[in-house]
């Protein structure tokens, strides 16, 4: 590249890094989401940054009007007293344990943000619904009875993983399968879905957009893809499945670059390769949760190479780009419909990111 091309793509990056993780329609806001209803459920794929910066805006803004908001997240319930001191500034938001499937530093900055509402006197409230890994469950029913607790005469926007957030799909009657947002439905409770899915890219400002499944055709492609092998069972209107799905996608811009020989000028659309990348030290707590997803076939952040094959296995498809390398891995449902479950992002031979799809 020469130095023009390369002084055009410095600043365009520049431009990207400096606006922020992600940009969203000024529309697009918690009480859009809500409608009439009285429950949110927010669907995600764990360890996406956007979704908590996501969550963290939105429920700012909202609170700012005057409204009042009870969140509920995929934290045990057991934390719910440490978490109560965070959330007043009694002790650090470290001291919130998290399951390792979940947490990651953006999620904690979205509690900092919570919390800072809260001591600055806002009408907010935040409660852990996760059953405590000490207790054999069910997690949809534990969820269930915890949101129940929870809930008064003021709104609740619930962040769980998108299969919790499926309104319908065609399942047995077995009570026991049945999933947090079926449960609530059940109940008469007024519940709106949104689902969460990201496209493949790496970059370093995401937009989001949503898919009405009422309107949009579009929305069947991306909502079978948040919710992975349920999408076996999906009943024949996308609308029953959830109410819409927020679909992240790289910002396309365009780069001029002049080609010094020749003179030509070309305007091309590209992706630019930066990632908002979480870089950890190995540290013992670090390689303790490393040690575990190798038992457990999932993958870590700050693991190398060669622990991920470990954990996961020869990868489907290698992608590679200077110093960053990208791994997919390919499953299947039932029916034999097949989709990237995992897709992990590694820099410098270190594992900084990942996608669950499952």
């Amino acid at each position: 590249m020469n130095k023009i091309s390369f002084f055009l793509l410095s600043a365009a990056l520049a431009f990207l890094i400096a606006k922020g993780a992600y940009s969203q329609d000024g529309t697009l806001t918690l009480s859009s989401l809500f409608g009439t209803n009285q429950i949110l459920v927010v669907g995600e794929s764990y360890g996406q940054s956007e979704s908590a910066d996501f969550l963290a805006k939105t429920v700012a803004e909202y609170i700012a009007e005057g409204n009042c908001l009870v969140v509920g997240l995929e934290i045990p319930s057991d934390q719910q007293e440490a978490l109560d001191s965070a959330m007043r500034g009694k002790v650090s938001i470290s001291d919130v344990e998290i399951d390792n499937v979940i947490d990651h530093d953006s999620y904690r900055e979205m509690l900092v943000s919570f919390s800072d509402q809260i001591i600055a006197g806002k009408c907010l409230s935040v409660y852990a619904i996760n059953p405590p890994s000490s207790i054999l469950v069910t997690k949809d029913a534990w969820m269930e009875q915890e949101v129940v607790k929870i809930i008064n005469d003021k709104p609740v926007v619930l962040l769980v993983g998108n299969k919790h957030a499926v309104k319908d799909y065609n399942s047995t009657d077995d009570e026991s399968s049945k999933l947090l947002t079926q449960r609530l439905r059940a109940r008469s409770f007024g519940v709106a879905s949104v689902l969460q899915h990201w496209m493949p890219g790496l970059c370093g400002t995401k937009t989001v957009k949503l898919y009405d499944t009422t309107t949009d055709a579009k929305s069947k492609i991306y909502v079978k893809a948040a919710i992975g092998e349920l999408s076996a069972a999906m009943p024949e209107k996308v609308s029953m499945v959830s109410d819409g799905v927020l679909v992240w996608s790289c910002e396309r811009i365009t780069v001029k670059e002049v080609d010094t020989e020749v003179g030509d000028v070309t305007n091309r659309k590209l992706i630019i390769d930066v990632s908002k990348y979480e870089v950890v030290e190995r540290d013992e707590d670090v390689l303790k949760k490393i040690r575990w997803g190798i038992k457990h076939e999932y993958p870590i952040v700050g693991m190398s190479m060669d622990e991920a094959r470990e954990a996961m296995g020869e990868p489907d498809k290698i992608e590679k780009a200077d110093n960053v390398e990208q791994w997919t891995y390919r499953c299947s449902d039932e029916d034999g419909f097949d989709y990237d479950c995992y897709v992990l992002r590694f820099l410098d031979g270190s594992l900084v990111k990942f996608n669950d799809s499952e």
